[in-house]
């Protein structure tokens, strides 16, 4: 699978682009890739409703640093899944020594393929969606697992940003994928949601955030 190794082999990178450790690299992270963190602060705020002790799926959760971030947001319990082994190593050391990291379990999978019948409050897909040939269908298994809400990224169409990234992603022989918002709203209404919001995310075409309600938090 293209997309598995790929992130196999890039793990330790895209790991670094959330690291503090290095106060210089992780302050431009924040100006420069403003929106993988804005992203995840629209995430924490739409488990604010949620019932306590609430739980998540972190659908592709890479090295982790999310998953982190909704245990310390309250939640009871997350449930990272990704393919890349890399990355499950990478979540499993920051979260052990991290705070709320002792709520976090890390599964080895392909979401499309995991257990459809057991739900979570919340279910977020934050990063992946760049890489998912058939995003109604990934959206609808995350909405089936999901109590209360989803919660998914998507990137947007840009004149620089968006055929830079494709060839530097066709270079590593790894699909990427854009969208509109118009075409957004389509697939969330073939999904079946009613109740959701498309939060802009970043400027210049940087994406998309999704909150959708598939169930009543209280």
């Amino acid at each position: 699978m293209r997309v598995e190794r790929y992130f196999q082999q890039k793990a330790d990178k895209f790991d670094a682009l959330y690291a503090d450790e290095n106060k210089f690299r992780y302050l431009l992270n924040r100006i420069f890739r403003r929106p993988i963190f804005l992203r995840a602060q629209l995430a924490v705020d739409a488990l604010a409703g949620l019932p306590a002790g609430f739980t998540v799926l972190d659908v592709g959760c890479g090295s982790g640093r999310n998953s982190v971030l909704f245990a310390q947001a309250g939640a009871g319990k997350v449930v990272g899944i990704d393919f890349s082994e890399r990355m499950l190593e990478l979540a499993r050391s920051f979260a052990s020594s991290h705070q709320g990291g002792e709520r976090c379990e890390f599964v080895r999978g392909d979401f499309l393929e995991s257990d459809a019948s057991r739900q979570y409050d919340a279910v977020v897909a934050l990063g992946v969606f760049d890489y998912v040939s058939d995003p109604a269908g990934f959206l609808g298994k995350m909405s089936q697992a999901a109590r209360h809400v989803v919660v998914a990224s998507f990137p947007g169409l840009s004149l620089v940003r968006m055929p830079l990234r494709k060839i530097r992603y066709a270079l590593r022989d790894c699909p990427v994928y854009f969208y509109r918002r118009k075409e957004l709203d389509t697939i969330a209404r073939a999904v079946g949601f009613t109740d959701y919001r498309l939060h802009p995310c970043g400027a210049y075409g940087s994406g998309f955030v999704l909150v959708a309600q598939t169930g009543p938090a209280r």
